[in-house]
């Protein structure tokens, strides 16, 4: 009878177990078992290299499939076959008001922002570098007989690096130029050669093989084209590439020849709460405060690989064209700086995009975000499309919960615990449009906290749901129920939700209202 064999007998014990099996069949005279038998010894010391190689012969089969790879490596690879590209970080965006001192008489009633006009934060959210931002539209003359304030100036933030020197061609085919500094901006990327006669920018594509430009014509990278794309890398930098001699040509050679502009970005850090960009770090003559009246929103940080595995494979099904609903939602996601999107039809040539931008809380767009977002689609929409970008209600949602604390916890720190895990609940990274709020989730989340004896939620409604209705005792008492205590009156009162949720609207977003924990003892 043949043996049987497991394939997945790959462990130590497994291993050492095999292992001994077989040298009681061809060493029957060798009985010692001991741990201090050299023989021993020696089927440990290869079970154990035998397990560790068997779990990388695991791993890397498992990083051959998108469903069951883990390294960002191998995911950007894996999606870079069918063209997906994870997205790279995208800036956040703020509307600033600057304020102006009244010129002094026979002193010019103008002034000018020019462009790269920088910004900046009294100090960095959590530390580390402040963020900064940039004007990067054209200059704006300032009337000052007009009005002393301007409202609505655009900036994002960003940190512009002009003229870095990436190396020197070799007039070789494929060659590759690492950006220095991490997580540029794709948009902001620009790149010169200098080949004798100065130097000369040449065209970034999308790739070497054909480029859609913005109106939507496709072009190719001959062998003579001075064209070059940018790829990025796991850990967010990008490298500068250029031709083959078959699709574009490389650069020829030159001493330090090579040369790029461009701008980087904080990512998510850059999504500063409203009144934080106090500064201005150009001086800019009769500028007497900025601030930002709304917090700064659109700024992500590269795609990460859980949304990247979904996106992936719904982006090639729809061919980087918008034609439907969901096609707008996956390429709205892929846009940057867009951290939740509803579309919906508001006519039969009109599609609404409900976008909230990347943040830590429900906020309007940017003007800046929402101009993007419509030149991202200009090329990408059915002919005769129209596309208006709307901002999300965000609906303010009332709870109160009574808690009773375990004896052996203290009472205040179990009152904490309770109210994080409540707004956690509402925290924008844990809704979603159109999703209704249930009351059993709030007790699920209360009453699995350490701590917690019991819980009784007492308010949960919409801040908007209006006033409540008012119970007579009278209706009650004829129908038996004139002894049901003060909950009854809670729930039939508006208090609470009567059917234990709350409906949400597909363009709304629930946000934390009146968030109340109080505690009371076992005996009350």
């Amino acid at each position: 009878m043949d043996p049987v064999i497991d394939y997945t007998d790959k462990d130590f014990r497994s291993l050492r177990q095999a292992m001994l099996d077989l040298a009681a069949y061809r060493l029957p005279e060798w009985t010692d078992r001991s741990p201090t038998d050299l023989g021993v010894l020696l089927v440990d010391l290869f079970a154990y290299m035998g397990d560790i190689l068997s779990y990388y012969q695991d791993r890397i089969a498992a990083e051959s499939f998108l469903d069951t790879a883990v390294e960002r490596r191998s995911v950007i690879n894996l999606l870079r076959l069918v063209g997906y590209e994870l997205a790279s970080p995208a800036p956040a965006s703020a509307e600033l008001t600057l304020t102006f001192t009244a010129p002094a008489p026979g002193r010019p009633t103008t002034v000018t922002v020019p462009t790269g006009a920088r910004f900046g934060t009294a100090a960095a959210p959590g530390g580390g570098e402040p963020p900064v931002f940039e004007y990067l539209d054209e200059p704006l003359t300032v009337d000052l007989a007009a009005g002393l304030t301007v409202t609505g100036l655009p900036v994002r933030q960003v940190r512009t690096i002009r003229e870095e020197i990436l190396g020197s061609a070799t007039d070789e085919p494929g060659q590759r130029f690492r950006l220095a500094a991490p997580a540029p901006v794709p948009d902001s990327i620009s790149v010169t050669v200098d080949e004798g006669a100065g130097p000369v920018g040449w065209n970034r594509r999308e790739n070497l093989l054909y480029h859609r430009g913005p109106d939507g014509r496709i072009t190719l990278s001959g062998p003579e084209s001075t064209d070059y794309y940018v790829q990025y890398d796991e850990e967010d930098r990008a490298e500068v590439v250029f031709g083959d001699r078959l699709y574009g040509r490389p650069p020829r050679s030159g001493r330090d020849n090579v040369r790029a502009s461009y701008a980087v970005t904080l990512g998510a850090r850059g999504n500063v709460p409203a009144g934080t960009i106090t500064r201005a770090l150009t001086e800019i003559p009769g500028l007497a405060a900025v601030g930002n009246p709304r917090p700064a929103a659109g700024g992500a940080d590269a795609e990460p690989i859980e949304r990247a595995v979904r996106s992936g494979p719904l982006a090639f099904r729809s061919g980087d064209r918008a034609v439907t609903l969901g096609d707008y939602v996956t390429l709205a996601l892929r846009a940057g700086g867009v951290a939740k999107v509803r579309a919906r039809s508001s006519g039969w040539n009109r599609v609404d995009l409900v976008v909230a931008p990347e943040g830590e809380e429900c906020a309007p767009s940017s003007a800046q975000l929402k101009k993007d977002l419509l030149g991202y689609f200009d090329d990408r929409r059915m002919v005769g499309t129209s596309i208006r970008i709307v901002d999300p209600v965000c609906v303010p949602v009332d709870i109160t919960v009574e808690v009773v604390p375990e004896h052996n916890h203290l009472p205040q720190t179990v009152r904490q615990q309770a109210e994080r895990a409540v707004r956690g609940l509402l925290a924008f990274r844990a809704v979603e449009f159109g999703r209704p709020l249930y009351l059993s989730k709030v007790y699920e989340a209360v009453e699995a906290l350490p701590g917690v004896a019991a819980a009784t939620v007492t308010r949960f409604r919409r801040v908007d749901a209006g006033p409540p209705v008012t119970l007579r005792r009278k209706v009650l008492a004829d129908a038996g129920l004139a002894d049901v205590g003060d909950f009854i009156d809670r729930v039939y009162g508006g208090a609470v939700a009567v059917e234990g949720r709350i409906g949400i609207g597909e363009t709304e977003l629930p946000v934390p209202g009146t968030i109340t924990v109080t505690l009371r003892s076992e005996t009350s």
